[in-house]
């Protein structure tokens, strides 16, 4: 009986080991797809924190873009500057964004999300240090260049966190990033109201120090410390599996797998995954590389998209810079008007106030060269970006919903019709208005056209067709900066009618867009 029982246990063990021989075979020969992948390691608390860190890096662009708004009207008369000046000073971050968006988005592709990121807000933050101590206003220029260089790279963040999330939250979680470029906006006029106001002067020699020169360097500071949380993540697994890095993309969701269910590898659900039909690889030289991946986009079937995308950035840019950089200067001079002439408030319109506090080139020996910012202008920079935030929520609560397309179109019609109205102002309170209803509209849509970019093209094109859409975005606000520069002291009704013709045209080209979301890589589309 005992000899019939081993023999029973042996037969029952050599089953057991069969099936689990079979079932080791089977699951290591069964790959999934990487999108498959990610929704089987689960959602959780690792994209939270993605989702803080990207988050972090557009608080940080947006205290360092739109910082140059307060450094102008505090710094006017320490580099003389007229209201030609003040235009090129806006615009000149976004030079340096036109030249640099191009080449963050290849290396993008080339090298990886996360090195491109970490390098660009590395860049950011130290030319913005160089450029508190300047002293020369073609030495500011140049600084300011180079720092929008560097956080032209910053586009890439919608590609980077938009890889780690599976189609069910990819849109949700993308839109959540336009509620961070609102926090930026709120925070700066707070630390703008804290430092300019101070009257301090370090004067030694040609050396200058003043509160606004104090300013710039805390505003470079979020991007420093960016860099540093950049370091703690994982590189792209999209960006991996498109280089044929099979085992580094596993190990990236392994990763993902500990943070969200805290458990050991060995409950990783993941044996193999699906290469995509081609593999991107790495050109060995670097210019050579970089025009090879822009023929391949622009002679592939996303032609007309890459193209639609551009001219919509570029007319939305143009018209969000045009406007946005401008206001606190545009807030400063009508309160100037209204202290002046107090009994004169709303019989004058807003171009003709314009055109009375304008700076001239000797501005400096001119008693009109006032570079005190009006405290209530703080308070209103302040409650524009509150007013954002009732839109940054609804829009990733109901995107499932109605769609990225239906907020695109409302944010561009509404902020169109919304410019027409700056032409009747003729209070600060009037601006106000307005400024908060143009920053929420055309905010949202502006961070929304990157969102559906990253959506209509395949991982291998993403990095750089953003990048490219990004570099016609920032011709734009050259354009526009320039513009308003040029017009606003003697015919302010320029920049109005281009603002206003720019959305609107704009939301008539996103119903040509196609409504096709993209695959994991090209091969898989075709």
């Amino acid at each position: 009986m005992d000899a019939v029982a081993r023999t029973g246990l042996l037969v029952q063990l050599r089953n057991y080991l069969d099936d689990v021989v079979t079932t080791t075979t089977f699951l290591t020969a069964q790959s999934v797809r990487l999108d498959k992948a990610i929704e089987m390691i689960g959602f959780g608390k690792f994209h939270y924190y993605m989702l803080f860190i990207c988050g972090t890096v557009y608080i940080a662009v947006s205290i360092s873009l739109t910082s140059v708004s307060f450094i102008v009207p505090s710094a006017q008369c320490d580099f003389q500057m007229t209201s030609f000046r003040k235009g090129f000073l806006n615009g000149a971050s976004m030079i340096g964004m036109c030249i640099g968006s191009f080449i963050w988005g290849y290396i993008s592709d080339s090298y990886g999300r996360r090195k491109a990121l970490i390098f660009c807000m590395l860049m950011d933050g130290l030319f913005n240090l160089v450029s508190s101590v300047s002293q020369i206003y073609s030495v500011f220029i140049f600084c300011r260049m180079m720092s929008g260089f560097g956080v032209s790279g910053c586009t890439i963040t919608y590609a980077y966190l938009g890889e780690f999330l599976n189609a069910k939250y990819r849109e949700k979680f993308l839109c959540w990033m336009e509620i961070f470029w609102t926090i930026g906006v709120i925070l700066l006029p707070c630390i703008a109201w804290i430092i300019i106001p101070q009257t301090f002067r370090i004067e030694s020699g040609f050396f200058l120090f003043r509160s606004w020169n104090l300013f710039v360097i805390i505003c470079s500071l979020p991007s420093i410390i960016t860099t540093c949380l950049l370091m703690l993540l994982p590189e792209s697994p999209k960006y991996l599996l498109v280089k044929g890095k099979h085992e580094e993309t596993l190990d990236c969701l392994r990763f993902v797998h500990r943070w969200n269910n805290k458990k050991t590898d060995q409950s990783f659900p993941v044996i193999s995954l699906t290469l995509p039909d081609r593999i991107s690889e790495t050109s060995k030289g670097f210019f050579s590389g970089m025009g090879k991946s822009l023929f391949e986009l622009i002679t592939s079937k996303y032609k007309t998209v890459l193209a639609i995308t551009c001219i919509m950035q570029f007319c939305v840019t143009a018209s969000y810079y045009m406007m946005m950089l401008w206001f606190p200067e545009l807030m400063n001079r009508l309160r100037w008007y209204e202290t002046t002439y107090p009994s004169a408030q709303n019989k004058t319109t807003m171009c003709e106030v314009l055109s009375m506090y304008k700076v001239e080139p000797n501005a400096l020996a001119d008693v009109r060269c006032n570079d005190d910012i009006d405290g209530s202008v703080y308070l209103n920079i302040l409650i524009v970006g509150v007013a954002c935030l009732p839109l940054c929520f609804i829009v990733p609560l109901y995107v499932n919903k109605l769609g990225l397309r239906f907020f695109l179109a409302t944010c561009l019609f509404g902020s169109g019709l919304t410019a027409v109205c700056l032409y009747y102002i003729s209070s600060s309170m009037e601006i106000l208005a307005f400024a908060s209803v143009f920053e929420a509209l055309s905010s949202t849509g502006f961070g929304l056209i990157f969102c559906v970019a990253v959506e209509l093209f395949p991982v291998e094109y993403t990095g750089l067709a953003v990048a490219i859409g990004s570099t016609f975005g920032k011709i734009g606000s050259i354009v526009g900066n320039v513009v308003v520069g040029i017009f606003i002291d003697a015919y302010c009704i320029v920049p109005i009618v281009v603002s206003c013709s720019f959305l609107l045209f704009s939301g008539f080209l996103i119903f040509t867009l196609p409504k096709t979301i993209r695959n994991d890589s090209k091969g898989n589309e075709n």
